[in-house]
């Protein structure tokens, strides 16, 4: 059983069983080790207790001393009690290569004389293994969802922005890309996936700025470019970002992010000259919020034949165009419409990739007079040879082209252009993507 007690820190005890060291025979001993392993940071407790005063939400929790009834044995809070003992005798604090410290310690006692704590409300147990489930899960993690999930970055960057009432650039750019009706759902989705290191990484750099028509002022980011024309360059970031086979190393100094600003292709790089009222880019007051669809994890009727969680990086417009129709049209409604693209998507990114590797003798793969099925072997051979797929890809990918008549076979996908009398399965177009989903991202993948 834990009961509330204020007790006189005079009669609270350091733990010499303390599980952050090996046992030690008494109070001196275990306040030096504490001293030696924490340093610092002990004193940086006690001047935050002493500005702050100790956490309402995290009590110090006792148990009666096996040895003097008339004390309490530390269970949780030995770092504090150490801090609080040391504060209120300095001159304790003479252990060997100490003295810096034990100054510091004088000055703050000085500075907070009136403050300082004397009488400590603490949880005492009946039984001190009854506190032990506590100290575990507090000093162990998520556990699974029962002890403390900490916050990630974003959520780290809302409440500071909230109480503290600042903000990174980065996480400001964030904002914008969630409120902005241009940028694409399937990547507002995944924005909490989003690494706030890389994106800081790139918008901290005035070249990469520049390029996108952004300012720094004041810690805020800031623009007189055309809100559209900055989401499209922030949006074309935040794909790459969030695309699995991305490396910082592409971003990593001011050389590589150059050639990565090289890389956007036109449609992503923001028209500077649409010049308007310069505005606040982490200031979306008026903006009805995004609201976001069930978090990963949850299940989610799929619609549309490729899923908002494949995200690639096509550098092609029209393709790119075709991949983000593919990602909305509902196959039960326009199967026949979804069949014929899917078809036109594979061919024309099986084309980009032989153009991009010289795969073909003439300018336009596309006319190069060679069918589908050869083109397929050709990229699937140079994927292998660049040891970029494995053999589990590609021997599933030829034996599928292999079968004509099959879901996955190219007089299938013929006869859904060109037969009349030929209707495309919508649960078989399905399926003919998620077989296929891996080899269309290793292939983007791999297009510069």
């Amino acid at each position: 059983m834990a009961t509330t007690k204020s007790i006189k820190l005079t009669d609270i005890l350091v733990n010499t069983d303390n599980y952050r060291f090996s046992p030690v025979t008494g109070q001196r001993e275990a306040i030096e080790r504490m001293v030696e392993d924490q340093g610092d940071k002990l004193f940086n407790l006690a001047e935050h207790i002493m500005v702050h005063g100790l956490n309402p939400n995290d009590k110090i929790q006792v148990a009666l001393s096996g040895h003097d009834k008339s004390k309490f044995n530390v269970l949780e809070g030995n770092r504090r009690i150490v801090a609080l003992k040391i504060l209120h005798n300095p001159d304790s604090l003479d252990f060997d290569g100490q003295a810096s410290l034990k100054k510091r310690f004088k000055k703050l006692h000085e500075n907070h004389k009136s403050k300082i704590v004397s009488d400590i409300e603490c949880t005492v147990y009946d039984d001190p293994s009854e506190a032990d489930q506590w100290i575990k899960l507090k000093h162990t993690g998520a556990n699974e969802g029962i002890g403390t999930v900490e916050w990630d970055k974003h959520q780290k960057e809302r409440f500071e922005e909230k109480v503290e009432g600042k903000s990174s650039i980065a996480f400001q750019a964030v904002k914008l890309l969630h409120a902005s009706p241009d940028v694409p759902r399937e990547i507002k989705e995944r924005l909490a996936d989003l690494k706030i290191t890389n994106l800081d990484r790139l918008i901290s750099d005035p070249a990469v700025r520049d390029t996108l028509g952004l300012e720094i002022s004041n810690g805020q980011l800031q623009s007189e470019v055309d809100k559209k024309e900055v989401v499209k360059g922030l949006t074309k970031i935040a794909k790459d970002l969030l695309d699995p086979k991305f490396d910082v190393k592409d971003i990593y100094t001011k050389e590589d992010r150059k050639k990565y600003l090289e890389s956007f292709p036109k449609s992503s790089k923001p028209d500077l000259k649409k010049a308007i009222k310069r505005w606040q880019v982490g200031d979306t007051s008026g903006i009805p919020p995004y609201r976001p669809g069930p978090k990963k994890g949850t299940k989610r009727e799929r619609k549309a034949l490729i899923p908002r969680t494949c995200i690639m990086t096509i550098n092609n417009p029209k393709v790119e165009a075709i991949y983000n129709e593919l990602q909305k049209l509902h196959v039960e409604e326009f199967k026949n419409s979804v069949a014929v693209m899917f078809r036109v998507f594979v061919e024309l990114s099986i084309d980009c990739y032989r153009e991009a590797h010289k795969l073909s003798n003439t300018p336009s793969s596309s006319k190069s007079g060679t069918d589908l099925q050869q083109k397929f072997f050709q990229v699937i051979n140079h994927l292998e040879t660049a040891k970029i797929i494995d053999t589990g890809i590609s021997q599933g990918i030829r034996t599928s082209i292999k079968e004509k008549n099959g879901i996955f076979g190219v007089d299938a996908w013929h006869g859904y252009v060109h037969n009349n009398r030929f209707s495309p399965i919508p649960q078989n177009l399905m399926t003919m993507w998620d077989n296929m989903q891996e080899f269309m991202e290793r292939v983007w993948g791999n297009i510069k």
